[in-house]
């Protein structure tokens, strides 16, 4: 088994997951700035840029790797930016007809499965971190809050449908931000400055979400960027959004004011 991991806690979770079953997974960085931990959790560890396909696949039949978990944040900016396609990758992007996050992803599940690897279900390896429906702080939102969430649940399933992006800021019924490229924190950032305190932030799954990957994700770091931003509440889609070290959610939950509710 292989984690092809990206930043945040996530490739950390697999694979230390994937220990306690009793398999040493092949951990390859695929970007710089993975969790400092990683190194440490698998049977071995490798870093191989993101554009580097071929490398990868050869990689993965040298160490014998049949299966694969995608996990960890790749954000599609760094098509952008100080991104060199090796000759395999640069057809791979030749051949798709946009540049969407999911056509984009498929077409690499692809090419892994061509190379006899098998990518699977993120659930199947952080099941236990799915957000569950109820009050996830102390905090419970607010009549107006609940007015916001109920809004930008409808607002953020179809822009999550169109594969823009899973998460909307909204106040008072309007919404101030949509997440795309830049990602969830900078999406947060943006709608909480127009929102000026009191907004709300909603992040759900696409409506045909491929549990192999891009699976949303929240944790401590996304209420650090609320409450920077003056963000007063989070809502997740229940039970198809990984939360991640959910007692520091509380905590900072707490410590802020901050309501967070799985819906």
């Amino acid at each position: 088994m292989a984690i092809l991991a990206g930043r945040g806690a996530l490739p950390v979770e697999a694979a230390r997951e994937a220990r306690r079953r009793g398999e040493a997974p092949v951990v390859v960085a695929l970007v710089g700035g993975t969790d400092p931990g990683l190194s440490a959790e698998g049977g071995s560890f490798h870093r191989v840029p993101l554009g580097e396909l071929e490398r990868l696949l050869s990689l993965l039949r040298a160490e014998g790797v049949v299966r694969a978990l995608l996990a960890g944040k790749v954000t599609k900016e760094l098509l952008f930016r100080d991104f060199v396609p090796d000759e395999r990758m640069a057809a791979l992007l030749s051949r798709v007809a946009d540049r969407d996050d999911d056509t984009l992803l498929l077409a690499v599940v692809e090419e892994l499965a061509a190379a006899g690897v098998t990518v699977q279900r993120q659930d199947e390896y952080l099941g236990h971190l799915l957000a569950p429906a109820g009050l996830l702080s102390r905090r419970a939102p607010d009549e107006r809050e609940w007015a916001d969430i109920r809004y930008g649940f409808a607002r953020a399933k179809e822009i999550a449908g169109l594969d823009l992006g899973q998460t909307v800021v909204v106040k008072n019924l309007a919404v101030l931000a949509v997440e795309a490229i830049e990602g969830t924190d900078a999406c947060l950032r943006r709608g909480g400055e127009l929102g000026r305190g009191g907004s709300v932030a909603v992040k759900v799954a696409k409506p045909r979400q491929d549990p192999r990957f891009d699976v949303p994700t929240v944790g401590p770091e996304t209420l650090v960027t609320m409450a920077s931003a003056g963000i007063s509440c989070l809502a997740v889609e229940a039970g198809a959004t990984f939360l991640v070290d959910r007692p520091a959610v509380g905590r900072l939950a707490e410590e802020h004011g901050l309501s967070v509710v799985g819906i």
